[in-house]
């Protein structure tokens, strides 16, 4: 082969992979524009699904405000925000058809983990009996997965891929307003604001106020089941039983579980306070008052042990503490939470914070609740009437500060329709809720009884003394803080705040 045949060789070796050169270079581009079309459209796709997780969150938060309104209520307004804040616009007809085709398939799992997701009715005329990615936990938690959101791709169809779907989830919970929740305690509907009153006592009571006369034998107390709240740690017991073990952690923590107050009081459209899978999942607001006094009272509130290893509740939270018969329990007076700020005019003369202080040579010991007996400044009876003339005026500024919240001694109560206790172990319809403050505790050892008011001083020697009677101070709504009153169109207090849980 002479040297023009090895260069036309070299020639066609070349123009061969020019072609293949050719060739890969397509197959690059092509792949470029292939994976850039992808990477546009999954930005597209990373767009919508912030919007899905956005529409969760608001959603959920919006159902949740509806903090004292019925499932219902709570469905509404998330179906209403959702829609709201998605970016595709659905008719009524495709919203609906929408959330009927929408599968939850993470509830088992939370329910597996201690939470009792259980899902709500549909609204009027939809297709099916419940929705199922909208969810309450009776405990206090709501639940939303917002049906996939389909976005078509406009590039990627070339890669084959024409659309992506999308979607989020979002948990909220009712919390409690203060650290110490809603007690297992009621009152009368004629019960006063600023007034004294017998929360708790033996039956018979030992003739003392405010647990004497018609207050004794008191059946005040809730006999309510523990629906499993995995974030006060509480596990489910449906039966209620033993009842002085259920009393214990219910007065340590408060109930466990969200109850609404009953719009009418009749019977005939109550819902009882029995355990999710009895009421199907609708939120109680009707519930049961039990007989006598068990060891429950006298564990959950002063001297334990609580089942569960929960701190019993005067013998939690910041506050100095002093001996009650071998117990450490809280010693801070309701006056101590004054706001030092106010003064006479704008508030009663005798509810200025400096009125209490015993040490000051320009307060004088007086008979502040007129039973012919002196009491010293810093009683509680001095605080129960200075609630009560701050009570007759709603236009007097806020009396307590937010600190409030912190003492185990202030918490929640449901306020009945009835004015009657009944014969005991009887259903009462929640009226409203109310603060109260827990006031005096009543030690009994044989024939001797002994009152402890925190912040009044006392002898508390000895041993073997039984806890008999709870006494508390009603607080006008008006004397709190916004935050720790929020507002119920049912009046009274609102006692739980909405919170996004995750």
């Amino acid at each position: 082969m002479d040297q023009w045949e090895w260069w036309n060789v070299l020639r066609v070796e070349k123009r061969d992979e020019k072609g293949v050169s050719a060739i890969l270079v397509a197959f690059s581009l092509l792949l470029v524009l292939g994976l850039t079309a992808i990477a546009i459209d999954i930005g597209f796709g990373m767009n919508e699904r912030r919007g899905d997780v956005a529409a969760a969150d608001l959603g959920v938060m919006a159902g949740a405000t509806s903090t004292l309104g019925t499932n219902a209520q709570v469905r509404d307004q998330i179906l209403a925000f959702t829609r709201s804040n998605l970016d595709t616009a659905y008719t009524n007809a495709a919203w609906q058809t929408l959330w009927e085709g929408c599968v939850d398939t993470e509830r088992a799992g939370l329910n597996a983990s201690g939470h009792n997701f259980i899902t709500v009715p549909s609204p009027a005329g939809w297709t099916i009996a419940r929705v199922d990615c909208i969810s309450i936990d009776p405990a206090g938690y709501v639940r939303v997965r917002i049906p996939n959101q389909v976005t078509k791709t406009i590039f990627a169809p070339v890669v084959g891929v024409n659309q992506l779907s999308t979607n989020a989830d979002a948990i909220a919970r009712w919390n409690s307003r203060a650290e110490g929740g809603i007690l297992p305690f009621g009152v009368l509907g004629n019960a006063g604001d600023g007034s004294h009153v017998c929360l708790r006592d033996a039956a018979g009571g030992i003739a003392e106020e405010p647990c004497d006369g018609s207050d004794a034998g008191n059946f005040g107390a809730i006999e309510s089941p523990l629906y499993g709240n995995v974030g006060l740690g509480t596990t489910q017991n449906c039966n209620g039983s033993p009842k002085n073990e259920i009393l214990a952690i219910n007065i340590a923590l408060g109930l466990d579980h969200r109850v609404l107050p009953d719009t009418n009081g009749n019977p005939g459209d109550e819902v009882l306070d029995t355990c999710p899978t009895i009421n199907n999942g609708f939120t109680p607001d009707t519930i049961n008052t039990f007989t006598g006094i068990s060891g429950g009272l006298e564990e959950g509130l002063a001297t334990g042990p609580v089942p569960g290893g929960f701190t019993p509740r005067l013998q939690a939270g910041p506050n100095p503490k002093v001996n009650v018969f071998g117990n450490q329990l809280d010693n801070w007076p309701l006056w101590k939470y004054i706001d030092t700020s106010l003064t006479f005019p704008s508030i009663p003369a005798h509810c200025q914070a400096s009125t209490f202080d015993d040490t000051n040579a320009a307060n004088t010991p007086s008979d502040w609740n007129g039973d012919g007996v002196i009491d010293l400044s810093e009683s509680w009876e001095h605080m129960s009437a200075c609630l009560l003339t701050y009570a007759g005026n709603s236009g007097l500024p806020t009396l307590f500060v937010e600190d409030l919240k912190f003492s185990p001694r202030f918490a929640y109560v449901p306020q009945f329709w009835e004015n009657s206790f009944g014969s005991g172990n009887e259903w009462r319809h929640i009226l409203r809720y109310k603060s109260t403050w827990l006031q005096a505790t009543w030690w009994k050892k044989g024939p001797t009884t002994v009152a402890f008011h925190p912040g009044e001083g006392g002898t508390f020697g000895g041993n073997n003394y039984d806890l008999i009677q709870l006494s508390g101070i009603l607080l006008p709504d008006h004397a709190l803080p916004v935050d720790l009153r929020g507002s119920s169109a049912f009046g009274g207090v609102e006692p739980f705040i909405p919170e996004l849980y995750r």
